[in-house]
């Protein structure tokens, strides 16, 4: 029975945890999209969904000349 407690207490724990997931963001400065700067942004959420909401919120767009967009990484 003492087994049994244990063994649930840890799958509970192991289902709360946060993943971290990769986000990759482009951003792209004075319109030179051929010369884009890439960065891999960590993102730690629950599930996927969240993650992948929390990877859009940091793309943006100032216009043609300074842009960002992030996805995020299977």
């Amino acid at each position: 029975m003492k087994k049994v407690a244990i063994f649930v207490l840890i799958a509970l724990g192991a289902a709360s945890c946060k993943r971290i997931y990769q986000c990759e963001c482009t951003r792209v400065v004075n319109g030179e999209s051929w010369n884009p700067m890439i960065t891999n942004l960590p993102v730690e959420a629950r599930n996927k969904k969240d993650a992948k909401a929390l990877c859009n919120s940091s793309s943006y767009n100032l216009g043609w000349q300074d842009y960002q967009n992030c996805k995020l990484k299977d």
